[in-house]
C-alpha cells in the first residue's frame, strides 16, 4: 500500500505532495496509542503521550484531516520551496505522522552511501524523526503528542489549552477577597508559572459555590505553609501566591502511611 509524505510550505495554505512510496516510514505494527487527556495540571513520563479526542471539532483542525485525502488534488512541491517547508505530514492507512521542520533537519555536508560507496556533495537531505510531533488518528478522531509548544506550531491556536492570566486578569485575582496582598508584591512580579495556575484557578473558582470555596481555604491553611487570617492569605511574595493556588487545584495530601505532607506536581483525574 502506498504511503504519503505531504509538506506546508511557509506562507502557502495548502499542503502539497513531497514523497509517495511503498516503504513504510514509521513502524505502526509497533506504535501503541494510548494517550492521557490532556490537561495542564498533567505532567506525562517519557514514554507517555497525551491527547485531545474529538480532535475535528476542537477548532484547532486541518481541513487536510477533515476532508477525504485525494493526492490528486494535491500540486507536487517545488524543489524550490523545500527549504521552506514549515512541517511535514505522512500518512500511513488511517494515521497522518506530523514533523515540524527546522534548519536542524537539514543536512547539506559531504556524505557518501553505504550502499553504493559514492561520495555526494551537493544533494542536501531531509531527516525524520523515529516519533512525530502530533499523530492523528482519523478513525478515532483523536490527536496525539508529547509537547503541547510543538503541536500549537502546526495546530494554531492550541496554545490556549495552556494559556497564561494577562497583567489585568494577574491583577484582578491578586484583589480577590480572600487575598491580602503586600504592597511590596504585585502583578508585575507574578512569575509565568503562577500565571498559568492563576489561568486554571480563575476556571475552578467559578464552578464552585460560596460554602466549597470556605472547605479549600480551610484546606489550604491546613497545610500550613502562607498566614491565613480573618478569612484571607497573606501573600508577600511569589511562594505565597504558589502554595495558596497549589491548595484552591487541591494538590496537597497526606501519606496514608506515615502522615507525611505533599503536594502533587502532576494531577491525573481516575
Amino acid at each position: 500500500m502506498a504511503n504519503y509524505i505531504f509538506g506546508k510550505v511557509k506562507r502557502k495554505q495548502k499542503m502539497f505532495r513531497v514523497i509517495e512510496t511503498e516503504t513504510e516510514v514509521y513502524n505502526t505494527a509497533e506504535l501503541i496509542l494510548n494517550g492521557i487527556d490532556y490537561n495542564p495540571a498533567t505532567l506525562i513520563e517519557n514514554e507517555e503521550i497525551y491527547q485531545l479526542t474529538n480532535f475535528s471539532e476542537s477548532g484547532y483542525c486541518l481541513d487536510f484531516l477533515t476532508n477525504e485525502l485525494n493526492t490528486v488534488e494535491h500540486d507536487q512541491i517545488l524543489k524550490s520551496d523545500l527549504k521552506k517547508l514549515s512541517f511535514i505530514c505522512t500518512v500511513q492507512d488511517n494515521l497522518y505522522f506530523f514533523q515540524i521542520i527546522n534548519s536542524s533537519f537539514f543536512i547539506s555536508k559531504k556524505w557518501f552511501s553505504i550502499e553504493e560507496l559514492t561520495l555526494e556533495t551537493e544533494k542536501p537531505i531531509i531527516t525524520i524523526n523515529p516519533f512525530a510531533d502530533a499523530i492523528y488518528n482519523k478513525l478515532n478522531d483523536t490527536l496525539y503528542f508529547k509537547k503541547l509548544t510543538a503541536a500549537q506550531k502546526i495546530f494554531k491556536g492550541m496554545d490556549q489549552l495552556y494559556k497564561e492570566a494577562t497583567e489585568v486578569e494577574t491583577q484582578t485575582f491578586l484583589e480577590s477577597d480572600f487575598l491580602e496582598v503586600s504592597q511590596d508584591y504585585g502583578a508585575i512580579q507574578v512569575t509565568v508559572p503562577n500565571r498559568k495556575r492563576i489561568a486554571l484557578v480563575n476556571e475552578t473558582l467559578n464552578k464552585l459555590s460560596d460554602d466549597e470555596k470556605i472547605a479549600i481555604y480551610d484546606y489550604t491553611n491546613a497545610y500550613g505553609h502562607v498566614t491565613y487570617e480573618n478569612g484571607k492569605f497573606k501573600i508577600e511574595n511569589d511562594d505565597d501566591l504558589k502554595f495558596v493556588l497549589w491548595g484552591i487545584e487541591q494538590r496537597f495530601y497526606t501519606t496514608q502511611v506515615g502522615g507525611e505532607k505533599r503536594v502533587a506536581n502532576s494531577i491525573i483525574s481516575i
